[in-house]
């Protein structure tokens, strides 16, 4: 998800999505851990996409 488009969604929309990212984090780090998954980039581009939506929920909410 790009910066842009998390800029878009309400700060609800925005918690609401980190929450859901974060229980994807769980399941996709599990998986690894377990042998099921072998892409590893799936994991950092999920804690990429959850450091961009805190960083704009951040900006939303100083302003």
């Amino acid at each position: 998800m790009r910066a842009d488009e998390i800029r878009k969604m309400t700060v609800e929309e925005i918690k609401k999505e980190i929450t859901s990212q974060y229980m994807e984090l769980k399941n996709i780090t599990d998986s690894i851990r377990i042998g099921k998954e072998k892409n590893i980039a799936k994991c950092l581009n999920i804690k990429r996409n959850i450091a961009r939506m805190l960083t704009v929920l951040q900006q939303k909410q100083n302003s």
